[in-house]
């Protein structure tokens, strides 16, 4: 047996050792201000666990738009300064590697199997295959053409729903409703879209549980949640009877998996990449039109203005509507590109392949001499960069009152005004950036203007609650943040159609 004071004195000689090594913790040279915290080896992790959203907040206001994170023993450098930072570790894929640094995110949180995670060619083909899908236009206008098909079957005079008048939680109907006419647009009728609905959502839920590698015994629901959508997903893609009925994206997707080269057939090799599609379709498209649509209806005087629109686009001879011309709107593209801006907390992550020097402005000197206080800060092989959605879109220098919603934001005449060096800052990323931008961008514009329109068409809906504030904690540098609380409408059908 172990001598009790041995073992003391050698735990009080390696609490002192971690705190003699935490304590020399440093930035060296010109490498960006590090934030250690006072732990150590935890460094800052309870912070960014508790509260990232203000954390990091907190920090740029003391720092600025570069500084290192010390966290669990590893370093994470955070840069958000829209003016030359961020283009550099965007656009220079050689030193900024982004397939490293999803390669994580594709296994810890969508569970991708092993053989299609180490195949880059594979998932190569896979990317190119689904951006000349989503491009193709008459794709695209098949796409939107049951998309609004679905979505008018479940608010029409036909539809049973809301006959007089209801009070709805604005959110739940828009998630509901949503999902299964963008799943059914996406991914055709015979996509499981009910059965993956609930576990779905769970998932969801739980987002930052996997990416943490939180042990499943802390949360069982969570991982069974996963595991569920999983197999769903994968039973449906290994089904040829009901991939035959599913939409043409599905099965040229399906076709890539199954060339000779690959011959990629597993329910687990299909289930991982395609939760991935859903993750990307539905996480953040549809929280998105739920946004777009509360803050219209909660400005009555703006609320006006998208009924007038919808009405001038409203084609009495064919009973449809110009959903180009709806998509082109300047003031519906504003209200989508102001939602997206407020709302969404997406972080493109970058793996460091070699030491380089990134170049950062001076957020206290960003006039027109800019250039001469561009500051030079040393990165260094296998560091990790985040450019961090939020940091950006939330920063006053960029987007004078930032925390408030301004539907008209965007419009040409506040450039310089609600919306400062539109031109030359990269201050919008809402769908990532660089070769890795989202490529369902486009739909979700539409999703978000056919559910604005066909609610509003069959509707008059007056808010009961004050709009909601952003929950962010579950789901931080993940995607389009959710609602804190319900936020109750009351729908009454019109019997007057809108003029």
């Amino acid at each position: 047996m172990m001598d009790p004071a041995l073992i003391t004195s050698s735990l009080l000689v390696v609490l002192a050792a971690l705190s003699i090594f935490h304590l020399q913790l440093r930035s060296i040279g010109s490498e960006p201000p590090l934030i250690k915290g006072r732990i150590p080896i935890l460094g800052v992790a309870f912070e960014w666990f508790y509260e990232p959203g203000a954390f990091l907040e907190s920090i740029r206001k003391r720092k600025g738009w570069i500084y290192t994170l010390y966290m669990a023993g590893r370093k994470m450098t955070v840069v958000s300064d829209p003016v030359i930072g961020i283009t550099q570790v965007l656009t220079q894929g050689r030193v900024f590697n982004a397939p490293i640094f999803f390669a994580f995110l594709n296994k810890q949180l969508f569970g991708f199997s092993d053989a299609t995670m180490d195949d880059n060619r594979f998932r190569d083909a896979l990317n190119t295959k689904l951006v000349q899908l989503l491009s193709n236009k008459s794709k695209m206008s098949q796409i939107v053409e049951l998309l609004t098909a679905t979505y008018r079957g479940f608010v029409d005079e036909t539809s049973g729903f809301c006959q007089r008048e209801e009070v709805i939680d604005l959110y739940n109907f828009a998630r509901y409703n949503m999902y299964t006419a963008s799943a059914t647009a996406l991914f055709g009728p015979s996509f499981p879209i009910q059965k993956t609905f609930e576990p779905y959502i769970v998932f969801e839920e739980n987002l930052l549980s996997y990416i943490r590698k939180v042990p499943r015994f802390l949360n069982p629901s969570g991982y069974n949640a996963r595991d569920r959508t999983l197999e769903i997903i994968g039973q449906f893609f290994t089904d040829d009877e009901k991939v035959a009925k599913s939409s043409e994206i599905v099965r040229e997707l399906r076709e890539v998996f199954q060339r000779p080269e690959y011959g990629y057939t597993r329910p687990e090799d299909f289930a991982g990449y395609f939760l991935s599609i859903v993750f990307a379709s539905k996480s953040n498209s549809v929280p998105a039109a739920f946004w777009y649509i509360a803050h219209i209806v909660s400005d009555v005087e703006l609320k006006t203005e998208v009924e007038n629109i919808i009405a001038a686009n409203y084609k009495k001879a064919t009973g449809s509507f110009d959903w180009d011309e709806l998509c082109r709107d300047e003031l519906l593209v504003s209200c989508f590109k102001e939602t997206a801006r407020l709302v969404s907390n997406v972080t493109s992550g970058r793996y460091v392949t070699q030491d380089t020097i990134l170049k950062v402005a001076d957020p206290l000197n960003t006039g027109s001499d800019w250039k001469k206080s561009v500051k030079e800060y040393e990165l260094h092989k296998g560091d990790s960069v985040l450019v961090i959605g939020n940091l950006i879109h939330w920063d006053p220098q960029a987007y004078p009152e930032p925390m408030r919603w301004i539907g008209k934001r965007f419009l040409e005449e506040n450039k310089g005004k609600l919306v400062m060096h539109a031109d030359e800052w990269r201050s919008y990323l809402p769908w990532g950036g660089g070769g890795h931008m989202c490529p369902g961008r486009h739909l979700a514009l539409v999703e978000a203007v056919v559910q604005c329109v066909y609610i509003l068409w069959f509707f008059d809906v007056e808010p009961i609650d004050k709009l909601p504030s952003m929950f962010i904690k579950h789901k931080y540098g993940t995607g389009v943040i959710r609602p804190d609380k319900p936020f109750n409408v009351t729908f009454k059908r019109r019997t007057i159609p809108l003029q």
